[in-house]
């Protein structure tokens, strides 16, 4: 027997051996903190890795989460090659739901991995990206479950263009002036029951993603233009006997992103618009090219401008957003979708380097959206107020080098937030009747 294994394992080795002839590509991210309250009981934060944090993300990050990338090429010949990317993603549940058990050495997701599993549950695992590539010097052939050119801005942690899921893909095709790009790409909800076909909660969605990058503009920079067209694919049950929130309207979303940098100046100015299941673009937070939402007979519009400034010893952050949705004739002048409103955010956050390793950050924010009276004027005092969330943090940061993106950092910090947003997402009796907080806490992040 051990005669007729030997082939094989002299086989399997040569193969191990091939692949291991050029060196895993490995790439991360994690964030990690402690927080205490002013007033005692739990740290509540505005905004989430989800939906984003519209007065700025420092000191108002209540989770742990962790990415691992790995690659590797399987192939290089003739100028062609294969590839292969995974990414694996860790994370605890935000602390405001209640579920957040981050003071457990160990973390393992229960029966429904949401925190309902005892004091070891608390943590959340997922592969979010399996897929593979063939590269040559003309073009890019791709398939399978991947992050599909996403827009990130660092400093509210949201994404422009959201765009990920399972998919096929040609991109980096040479056009003379910067690069085309086509991808297809499924995304969808959950059925509520065995029978996809009949649930009338089950969305299924395609989007068909084309993108014109690196657009070169001489000194006035570079453009990348997107078109993305959304089609939900419904069964004739769905489509008669679905409620008026499930979506079988396709939609469209344009976006234009300018980006300029001169100097130490790093700037993105982006349009973005979108009907039906894009409208969400109006609304602060994920685009919704992740997720074909319920619009219809809906449009929303967004313009931002984000960037960072870094000069000898200073470097600022910072982030402007304005959305606004419209739902023509249907409106009825509320915020609650899918009706007319506008929402707008600013973010600063400059900071001074004292040392190459020390140096003090502050991060002020403000954010405003029209009332809703229906939906928002149960807690205000001014029911005819438009409702508002504001955010201070002062941090002292080790880091080394200099400049906005310089990582890791560990993070000492003291934090102040309210308004009536905030009141809303974690209720009165949490806050001690008050819609505001003040909170201590230590944070590292870091990527690589």
């Amino acid at each position: 027997m051990k005669a007729k294994w030997l082939p094989l394992a002299a086989g399997i080795a040569l193969a191990a051996g091939s692949v291991a002839a050029s060196a895993v590509d490995f790439h991360g991210y994690f964030r990690s903190g402690i927080q205490v309250s002013g007033r005692g009981g739990d740290v509540f934060c505005g905004g989430d890795g989800t939906a984003g944090h519209k007065v700025g993300r420092l000191g108002d990050e209540c989770d742990t989460y962790a990415e691992i990338a790995l690659g590797q090429e399987l192939y290089n010949k003739a100028n062609r090659q294969f590839n292969i990317y995974t990414r694996m993603a860790y994370g605890t549940s935000q602390s405001d739901d209640g579920h957040d058990t981050q003071w457990n050495d160990w973390q393992a997701a229960g029966s429904s991995g949401n925190g309902n599993a005892g004091p070891w549950d608390g943590g959340r695992i997922a592969i979010r990206e399996f897929w593979g590539n063939y590269v040559t010097d003309d073009y890019t052939l791709w398939a399978g479950k991947r992050f599909y050119q996403r827009k990130d801005i660092h400093i509210w942690d949201i994404y422009t263009l959201s765009t990920a899921g399972y998919g096929v893909g040609i991109e980096n095709i040479n056009v003379g002036v910067g690069n085309m790009n086509f991808a297809v790409m499924k995304n969808s909800t959950e059925a509520s029951a065995s029978d996809i076909y009949n649930d009338t909660t089950y969305r299924n969605s395609y989007n068909f993603d084309l993108r014109w990058n690196g657009i070169g503009l001489g000194s006035f920079g570079s453009l990348d233009a997107a078109v993305i067209y959304g089609i939900p694919m419904v069964s004739k049950y769905q489509e008669k006997h679905a409620t008026g929130t499930f979506n079988e309207d396709s939609g469209v979303l344009l976006t234009l992103d300018h980006a300029l940098s001169v100097d130490s100046l790093m700037n993105h100015f982006i349009v973005q618009w979108g009907t039906n299941g894009f409208s969400d673009v109006g609304a602060f937070g994920p685009n919704g090219t992740n997720l074909y939402t319920s619009g219809k007979h809906i449009y929303g519009v967004r313009l931002v401008d984000w960037g960072t400034y870094d000069i000898a010893d200073f470097t600022i952050g910072y982030g402007l957003f304005w959305g606004y949705i419209n739902h023509g004739k249907h409106s009825d002048g509320s915020w609650s979708r899918p009706n007319d409103g506008w929402e707008y955010s600013i973010t600063v956050r400059p900071s001074y380097k004292w040392t190459e390793y020390t140096r003090t950050t502050l991060e002020a924010g403000y954010s405003q959206k029209k009332t809703d009276h229906g939906r928002w004027g149960w807690f205000q005092k001014n029911p005819n107020h438009d409702p508002d969330i504001y955010k201070v943090t002062l941090a002292q940061e080790v880091t080394p080098g200099k400049g906005f993106w310089q990582r890791p950092a560990i993070r000492f910090y003291a934090s102040y937030q309210g308004g009536d947003q905030f009141e809303s997402k974690v209720g009165l009796k949490k806050l001690g009747n008050h819609n505001f907080q003040w909170s201590l806490g230590s944070q590292i992040e870091a990527w690589w």
